[in-house]
């Protein structure tokens, strides 16, 4: 709609060189009847010429914003899908840019698409009536037609090359003001405000000049044509003036072959900030192709992929082995089992494959060797999104949303009703300070749930690995940032809810991984010991050097 406006618009603006032409023709035969009706035919013309152009602004406006928002949608969602490795490699702040100024250049360009009808329109009707008019004056004005066609393509070449480096330098920079502003109280305690201070600045001068370069490119174009439309200009006149003194032009040609020339030189300008945006838009379009869109997705579900009708929520990892895309070996021949109802805790340096064990059994990745089984069926052969709903993860950095404490809760399962967040809070020990609130459960968290404690904090996560009713619970040291009050809280919601549950259990403190009916040592990613807590002591072997090590002589019934 708003391209067919448009269209009518441009046309109708081409029309006026032959209104130029038939009112100089009836001023100089004193027609002044047929002047008057004229220039209400003006009028006319200009009246019709407002409802289009008014049309094309609207509607390409809609389609801009629309265009945006699916694009916007569908980027999202592609995020929403990629796998965990990828958001360790990037910068929030660089996804970020690609959502808002990558996005941001269609849509001020979609605006400016209109020029790929205007411009055409107004150069095919512009030509077509200087050569009705007086053809060997039309040949003489074609001379600089290459020129301008090579300035736009010369241009055009550079300001892709320019904005790419737009697109990139804004990056940066939002990366660094996302990492900031979530750091900011590192910087403070570190009193690092000049160090930042001065990286930013860098960052801010490094894109200004980015986008200087580009500006340049966009002010050279537009008066460079219309330099060139000028020169042309000057010359049809002097040949006009000629041609009117020999009387082979009369003077209401001259005037409609001048209007002519300026909408051709108009349709110039247009096809121009046309190829200027063309190359911004390809620049933007790299990116969101090379950032997000062309992105590996991790391996999709099987056709055939199943849901259990009465899962259990027995795990069982045969001979797993790991090696990450980069070639480095995480597991190597990992076995174990976790019957219904009992807990496993994963014990270990850092790096010896305790994350990824999480990991492999949320399906974020699949095992390069072995076979993870739920229920006794390879994870491979169930839907990913129903393995997930079965288990419960409480993480060790707990993250909470900007919304009501219901919202979070509800983020486990959004079908939840109020009776059952209710039921959810009660479980993790979390419904006394919940309901002290003024606003109960739609108290507001605001960004990362600072309002929050650490520990009210981690109550509200369990709440939300609670409330979707899990088979299985996987908890990252859920305690481990807490303190000694906090923690005890926290710990004895988690014992009450893990006891009839399977439980994976990534143990940071030994004294949590005391509590499990099995410890699971890893070193390296292979399992060096195993047995339960009382059973690794009497071994004296890696577990009790460990367990000594971390409770620094406390007597084991005094843990």
């Amino acid at each position: 709609m708003g391209l067919t406006c448009s269209g009518i618009s441009a046309a109708l603006l081409s029309a006026t060189a032959w209104f130029v032409k038939f009112i100089l023709d009836a001023v100089e035969k004193g027609q002044a009847d047929r002047l008057a009706w004229l220039s209400l035919a003006v009028i006319g013309l200009f009246g019709v010429k407002y409802w289009f152009t008014r049309g094309q602004a609207y509607y390409l406006s809609m389609a801009a914003t629309r265009l945006t928002s699916n694009l916007r949608v569908r980027l999202f969602d592609k995020l929403m899908r990629l796998p965990i490795s990828y958001f360790n490699e990037k910068r929030a702040g660089a996804i970020q840019s690609v959502l808002t100024n990558d996005v941001g250049v269609y849509q001020g360009a979609i605006t400016i698409v209109k020029d790929a009808v205007d411009g055409p329109i107004k150069l095919v009707a512009g030509i077509a009536t200087i050569f009705v008019i007086q053809w060997q004056l039309a040949l003489a004005s074609m001379v600089v037609l290459p020129i301008m066609v090579a300035v736009i393509q010369r241009n055009g070449k550079r300001m892709k090359v320019a904005q790419a480096d737009v697109q990139e330098d804004l990056a940066q920079l939002n990366g660094m003001t996302q990492e900031s502003l979530q750091g900011v109280r590192i910087v403070r305690a570190f009193g690092a405000e000049s160090a930042m201070g001065a990286r930013f600045r860098e960052l801010v001068e490094a894109s200004f000049a980015s986008q200087m370069r580009a500006a340049r490119r966009i002010a050279a174009l537009r008066p460079m044509v219309e330099l060139i439309g000028a020169l042309a200009l000057a010359l049809v006149v002097y040949l006009c003036g000629r041609l009117v003194g020999t009387g082979q032009l009369t003077v209401s040609q001259l005037g409609a072959f001048i209007m002519a020339l300026d909408v051709i030189n108009q349709g110039f300008k247009n096809i121009a900030s046309l190829d200027n945006t063309y190359k911004q838009v390809q620049a933007a379009t790299d990116r969101i192709h090379r950032e997000i869109l062309d992105v590996a997705e991790p391996l999709a579900d099987a056709s055939d992929a199943i849901e259990l009708p009465h899962p259990e929520g027995r795990v069982e990892f045969r001979n797993v082995g790991f090696v990450y895309p980069d070639g480095t070996r995480a597991l190597r021949d990992v076995s174990f089992v976790i019957e219904q109802g009992r807990s496993l805790a994963l014990v270990g340096p850092s790096g010896a494959g305790k994350s990824t064990i999480a990991d492999l059994l949320l399906r974020f990745y699949d095992p390069t060797e072995g076979e993870i089984l739920f229920d006794g069926i390879d994870i491979r052969r169930l839907k990913s999104a129903w393995l997930r709903g079965q288990i419960g993860v409480v993480p060790q950095q707990t993250f909470l949303f900007a919304g009501s404490i219901a919202d979070n809760v509800r983020l486990g399962d959004p079908s939840a009703s109020e009776g059952e967040v209710l039921e959810a809070l009660e479980a993790a020990h979390a419904s006394g300070f919940v309901l002290r609130e003024e606003r109960g459960l739609d108290a507001e968290l605001g960004e990362r749930g600072v309002r929050l404690s650490g520990g009210e904090a981690q109550r509200i996560a369990i709440a939300r690995a609670v409330v979707r009713r899990p088979t299985v619970l996987l908890l990252d040291e859920a305690t481990s940032n807490l303190d000694a009050v906090s923690e005890r809280a926290v710990q004895e919601a988690l014992d009450e809810i893990m006891r009839c549950r399977t439980t994976l259990v990534i143990a940071h403190r030994l004294s949590t991984a005391a509590r499990a009916n099995e410890v699971l040592v890893l070193r390296r990613g292979e399992v060096v010991e195993r047995g339960s807590h009382s059973d690794l002591m009497g071994r004296d072997a890696a577990y009790a050097s460990m367990y000594r090590a971390f409770s620094g002589g406390i007597l084991e019934d005094q843990v």
